[in-house]
């Protein structure tokens, strides 16, 4: 395939003529009078170029716009729009762009550059629609919205947020967003590196309203682009979480009051049990003792249900007492290591733990400390295999002990990782519906860590086992 040769700038500028360009050009001279027309200007006004050579310019443009005569007069460029008429009787207008021609210091024509206005009018209806359409969703959202600055000054509110706060619109725009945050809501920096990823921010706060009074908010951040793609903005939508948390808190009360009712009957199942099984005067035949053993299995999954239901409660309804104090974590460790063995010998799972002689101690809630590593623990031995092994481990990072609980089971799917932690959830693997469980013990945890100061995560691959992770200050 042979190439074309490149022409030089010079040879490219002397090839381009009128006829070229897309847009009507009408050419005139100092008395106004047409000198040329491009074959887009022709082909519009449906005249040929020997009828419209000579033309006045009235007779192109009847009513001459104002401005218009200080570029006929060399003076400076002018736009504007005029009405035309063509040779079939078509009325149409157009968008003008004129500008004077100058050699030797005067004036040597006019170019006038126009298209047809009906485009620009018909994408000018259709942003009117397209920003009234969205002024209508914005205004009348159940939410309340605030479009901002990238320094957090509010360019668009909507009446919900005025409800919300108890100021005026007036009062809002221009002002930083932060204005009805409550004083420990408030901060000058935002997560960008995620809003710029293409994903929300939400945030659970407490708005200050002008009145004082302080409400429960659901904030939720989104990063949005100019429609020239030249700058950024933030939309921030607030729902108010007041009658929820009034909810949950009327759930919580609720799901206390069951807990704690069942926690006496079956407490009394269990004594009672042991009361049968200990009591030599008693002679159970085999068969018997084999139904009994089973209700009491089913009595101990009951009882730490309810226990869980207790936590959970007593979390969610601010009754959750800890008490910090230093904490010895690895004699916690090597007691449960003790009383879960037997656990892990049936199940043929080995577990290691070698602790450093100077592991430093944390400050923790002994019996909430406990109960945070027993269910980790217990949980690598459940969600183990025949042969599997359970390692703990501590490492200091960032001024806090990081303990360590990994296995070499089942392991988890990314998807599963997501929602590792929430409340009642458990996985649909069936590996792991096979194992008995309430889908609170994971959520007690990260509960615990967090009111102690720390906090918690997971690494793990399907068939590769995981590794549960969790953070505590340490001493001084």
């Amino acid at each position: 395939m042979a190439l074309k040769k490149k022409l030089p700038p010079s040879d490219i500028a002397a090839s381009i003529s009128l006829d070229d360009l897309p847009e009507a050009v009408l050419l005139t001279d100092d008395r106004h009078e047409v000198l040329a027309a491009n074959k887009a200007a022709l082909d519009f006004f449906g005249y040929s170029a020997a009828e419209i050579v000579g033309w006045p310019l009235e007779k192109v443009f009847p009513q001459i716009p104002k401005g218009l005569h200080r570029a006929l007069n060399g003076e400076a460029a002018a736009e504007f729009e005029v009405k035309v008429k063509t040779r079939d009787g078509q009325r149409a207008i157009m968008d003008f762009m004129v500008a004077p021609v100058k050699r030797d210091g005067g004036l040597a024509a006019v170019i006038h550059l126009g298209r047809n206005a009906r485009v620009r009018r018909l994408l000018e209806m259709e942003v009117r629609r397209a920003r009234n359409y969205f002024g209508s969703i914005v205004e009348n959202s159940p939410y309340g919205i605030c479009v901002t600055d990238m320094s957090r000054r509010i360019m668009i509110t909507n009446k919900a947020v005025e409800d919300l706060t108890g100021y005026g619109r007036e009062e809002l725009i221009g002002q930083p967003v932060t204005t009805f945050y409550s004083s420990e809501a408030k901060k000058e920096s935002i997560d960008l590196e995620t809003l710029r990823g293409g994903h929300r921010v939400v945030e659970q706060l407490r708005f200050r309203k002008k009145t004082g009074e302080e409400v429960p908010v659901k904030v939720s951040q989104s990063l949005v682009y100019s429609l020239d793609d030249q700058s950024e903005m933030l939309i921030e939508s607030y729902s108010d979480q007041t009658d929820r948390l009034r909810v949950d808190q009327l759930k919580n009360e609720f799901v206390f009051v069951a807990a704690h009712e069942l926690r006496n009957p079956t407490t009394a199942i269990r004594m009672l049990l042991d009361i049968i099984f200990d009591d030599r005067r008693l002679v159970i035949d085999p068969i018997m003792r084999g139904y009994l053993a089973k209700v009491q299995e089913a009595d101990d999954r009951l009882i730490h249900l309810v226990d869980d239901l207790l936590e959970v409660s007593r979390t969610e309804a601010g009754r959750l007492k800890i008490t910090v104090e230093p904490q010895n974590i690895v004699e916690h460790v090597n007691n449960l290591m003790a009383e879960l063995r037997p656990n892990a010998v049936s199940k043929g799972v080995n577990m290691l733990y070698s602790p450093s002689p100077r592991t430093p101690q944390v400050r923790a809630d002994a019996n909430k400390l406990k109960e945070v590593l027993t269910n980790l623990m217990a949980n690598a031995i459940k969600y183990n295999v025949t042969g599997g092994t359970v390692t703990v481990e501590h490492e200091i990072s960032n001024g806090k002990l990081v303990t360590h609980v990994s296995d070499t089971g089942i392991g988890m799917s990314d998807e599963d990782q997501k929602k590792l932690f929430q409340k009642f959830w458990r996985s649909e693997d069936l590996a792991v519906r096979a194992q008995a469980g309430t889908g609170l013990g994971l959520f007690i945890v990260k509960e615990l860590v967090e009111r102690m100061g720390g906090k918690v995560w997971a690494k793990s691959r399907p068939g590769k086992g995981s590794t549960f992770s969790f953070s505590l200050p340490i001493v001084d």
